[in-house]
């Protein structure tokens, strides 16, 4: 990944998420953010149907862990 310029470094990547929680950044709650910024995610993340998998899908992996 670190040959993309999509890519941020594991240095950069932390000062992003660190402004995320101390609110550097602003972000609501449930935002998705792109670096430095909150932004629309793509259509398909909207897709309650795919939530609801996706969702489906992680209870199923983690139940052997549930106490």
């Amino acid at each position: 990944m670190t040959l993309t310029p999509f890519a941020t470094g594991r240095n950069a990547a932390g000062r992003c998420l660190a402004d995320v929680v101390v609110g550097t950044t602003e972000a609501p709650t449930g935002s998705y953010v792109d670096r430095t910024r909150a932004a629309r995610s793509s259509e398909e993340s909207y897709d309650p149907r795919r939530e609801g998998a996706l969702w489906d899908s992680a209870e199923r992996f983690t139940a052997a862990y549930a106490d």
